[in-house]
């Protein structure tokens, strides 16, 4: 079997594209319109694939499909939404 070598992230990226184009349809029918292809690698790269070396080409396709949507939708989340906001943010009070 030939092993594919990619000269760069972004050369890899065009290669997974269509994996990430069909979990961004998956995630935006679910009600989550602003997540991005570039979110969702952004998420595997520093979140999933951060510390491995050799990654078949399969198994990046497999962790794109199966990621829980639920964790890249908190890392956009958590990327977009500045910490001072939800710090100064107070729920109101209910009376009693």
């Amino acid at each position: 079997m030939e092993k594919l070598i990619f000269n760069s992230e972004e050369e890899l990226y065009n290669r997974v594209l269509p994996a990430l184009k069909c979990k961004r349809k998956m995630i935006n029918r679910i009600g989550f319109k602003n997540v991005s292809e570039n979110d969702i690698w952004d998420y595997l790269r520093l979140k999933v694939w951060n510390n491995k070396t050799d990654i078949l080409l399969c198994e990046l396709v497999d962790d794109i499909l199966k990621v829980k949507e639920e964790l890249v939708v908190q890392y956009c989340h958590e990327k977009y939404v500045p910490v001072s906001v939800e710090e100064d943010f107070d729920l109101p009070k209910l009376k009693n």
